[in-house]
């Protein structure tokens, strides 16, 4: 007679509802944190940008049209 492998189920963590929505509030958190990261180094972005800009000396450019 042959045995049959029996697979033993993983038995899960009962979640309270309470535990679902630290989890789902944990998830928003880190989200948040992305967010914010993104909006700061937009904002660096603009202000290298117009620091450039403000520090650039329009009257010395010498374009490329002939004169």
């Amino acid at each position: 007679m042959v045995k049959k492998k029996t697979k033993k189920k993983k038995t899960r963590k009962h979640q309270t509802p309470l535990d679902k929505i630290r989890k789902q509030l944990d998830k928003l958190e880190a989200l948040h944190e992305k967010e914010e990261a993104i909006v700061e180094n937009i904002t660096d972005i603009i202000d290298d940008a117009q620091f450039d800009e403000e520090n650039y000396d329009f009257d010395k450019w010498e374009g490329t049209d002939p004169d």
